[in-house]
């Protein structure tokens, strides 16, 4: 635009542009002084609304962009970040939480066994997700604090572990928090923000609903609300002995606390677990259950690998939940089919697909986020309080890290006491934890009622090789006193191809010789599937998605004799 153009122009219109270049000028001044003590609406973009909230609360208290981090896959690559080691996750305590929170105890109470695995389309034998759809309990989708930490240190207390396992964490959160990390590297549409402490050198993540999430939590129509509710209906109709005698409540739930390790860091985390499947009744028999819609066509199979089964994947593998039953339901809520998926075998479904996503870059992610925020609050004082944010529509793969002092307090003061005496290097705590405590944690000490406990043996997951499924072979291998290679020469082709993170189901030369009990692909409407089946059960590799382990032809194994051999691997 020449100066005669722009001296030709009205007044406001000369306003309205000297005002855009000053924003631009003073985002400038922002990126070249990250860290310092710059507002939040000054650090954002310019959108007017965020602009005048977020002015808002800097008036009220102090809003300071500490620092960012991003999560690409390219940014990720171009710093060298490795891919951190992902320990099997261990239970050290359980929360059975109940609408009344007087009435939550900390075992296995609510811990519901899985009673149905499959429906017959053929014989109209489906289950309605509708039923009990008028008598529902929802909770109150207005909190903003849905998930207390409290009760990870409440589990931890009743199970005798706490002073074995709070000197050694880094990490403290929910689940939740660490799926939306391991997922974040491929997310370019759903927002997030959690909260975060650091308490005598141990980051404690708060959960913390969006303010777009409660706008469209509080502003669905009937057709949303029922489709939310079909999940809870999904639980109920295989778990219940007699299914909707009693209204469905989605508060009454069972949660698993467990300590892992990504990369250096020790993480204590506390997760929903749907139903188990078996009598061990400890981690390696839970179950998670999910709901989609039976898709029809390859594009359908596409989108849904690469998103939905990556935010399946994140939420059973963070907490260690091996398997997760998948009931695909038409548009009306009928289930008219379920299969049984291991969750070490899903990344091999989408390594296929082009810029599909990973378990190396997930875990790299999660990682990454975590170090830089102990990192930075360390550096701040005692009692800062930080807001961790991810806005996708605004800035790609970008996570801030702002400190709010409006944050309220979100560690119950016994367990702030509890950080400070026995928080990671703490003086008390650490020298107290002796070896016999600590070795206890290989197991659960409680299980559902009726189940009796068992104390597996094991070893730790490693970093995927090849896929997820190449480390899970690994561990298989060294249970049985053999190298990995060998092991999974013994078990024929398709396992060779399950190690290379393909589905033999999908491979020509070996679709008439393998039968893995997916009824024709993951989620393939079964009709279609029964109608143009041609082999036979008889001369097939039974690759059993109920089980962990991959079977030899001609050779039939219990889904109790898996979950046997799934037990001696874990840590």
């Amino acid at each position: 635009q020449s100066a005669s153009e722009s001296a030709a122009m009205p007044s406001e219109s000369n306003s309205e542009v000297l005002s855009s270049n000053a924003r631009r000028s003073t985002r400038a001044r922002r990126r070249a002084s990250i860290g310092a003590e710059v507002p939040v609406a000054v650090a954002r973009d310019d959108d007017d609304d965020d602009a005048r909230r977020l002015g808002e609360d800097a008036m009220s208290a102090s809003v300071v962009l500490l620092g960012s981090v991003s999560v690409s896959v390219d940014a990720m690559n171009a710093i060298g970040a490795g891919v951190p080691k992902y320990e099997e996750p261990i239970e050290c305590g359980q929360v059975s939480k109940r609408r009344d929170e007087r009435l939550t105890t900390y075992d296995a109470s609510n811990l519901r066994r899985l009673r149905v695995k499959r429906v017959d389309p053929a014989h109209s034998r489906l289950l309605d997700l509708n039923e009990g759809y008028g008598t529902f309990r929802d909770r109150d989708r207005r909190e903003i604090y849905p998930a207390p930490i409290d009760a990870i240190f409440g589990a931890l207390e009743t199970s005798g572990e706490i002073d074995a396992v709070l000197p050694e964490m880094d990490v403290i959160t929910w689940r939740g928090n660490l799926s939306k990390l391991l997922t974040c590297a491929w997310n370019v549409n759903e927002a997030w923000t959690m909260e975060a402490e650091l308490v005598n050198r141990c980051v404690v993540l708060n959960v913390r609903e969006t303010e777009d999430s409660l706008r469209r939590a509080l502003t669905r129509d009937d057709r949303e609300e029922r489709m939310c509710y079909w999940g809870y209906a999904f639980e109920e109709s295989v778990c219940a002995e007699k299914p909707f005698e009693e209204p469905v409540d989605c508060l009454d739930c069972f949660c698993s606390v467990v300590r892992t390790k990504l990369g250096t860091l020790n993480v204590l985390m506390c997760g929903e677990v749907d139903c188990f499947d078996s009598d061990d009744g400890d981690l390696a028999s839970y179950v998670e259950l999910k709901t989609t819609r039976v898709m029809n066509d390859p594009r359908q199979v596409k989108k849904f690998e690469k998103e939905k089964l990556l935010k399946w994947w994140a939420q059973s593998y963070a907490l260690g939940v091996r398997r997760i039953l998948v009931g695909f339901r038409d548009d009306v809520g009928k289930v008219v089919k379920l299969q049984m998926l291991e969750t070490l075998k899903l990344p091999g479904y989408v390594a296929a697909h082009e810029g599909a996503w990973n378990a190396r870059d997930g875990l790299r992610c999660a990682s990454l986020v975590l170090t830089r925020l102990k990192e930075i609050l360390a550096g701040q004082p005692a009692g800062t309080r930080v807001r961790v944010e991810y806005e996708p529509r605004k800035i790609k793969f970008r996570i801030n890290f702002i400190k709010d002092d409006s944050i309220p307090d979100f560690l119950p003061a016994d367990a702030r006491e509890r950080l400070m005496r026995g928080g990671k290097n703490g003086a008390a705590g650490t020298a107290g934890a002796s070896t016999e405590a600590a070795e206890s944690l290989s197991a659960p000490r409680i299980a559902p009622s009726g189940v009796a406990n068992s104390t597996p043996v094991g070893s730790n997951i490693e970093a995927p090789e090849i896929s997820e499924t190449a480390s899970a072979m690994s561990i298989r291998a060294r249970s049985q006193g053999s190298n990995r290679m060998d092991y999974i020469r013994s078990l024929g082709p398709a396992a060779i191809l399950y190690m290379q993170g393909k589905d033999p189901s999908r491979s020509a030369s070996m679709r008439a010789f393998v039968n893995d009990a997916t009824d024709g692909g993951i989620g393939i409407d079964p009709s279609t599937f029964l109608t143009a089946r041609t082999h036979t059960a008889t001369n097939t590799v039974a690759l059993q998605p109920t089980s962990s382990a991959v079977s030899v032809r001609g050779t039939k194994r219990s889904a109790d004799d898996a979950a046997d051999e799934i037990e001696t691997t874990k840590t």
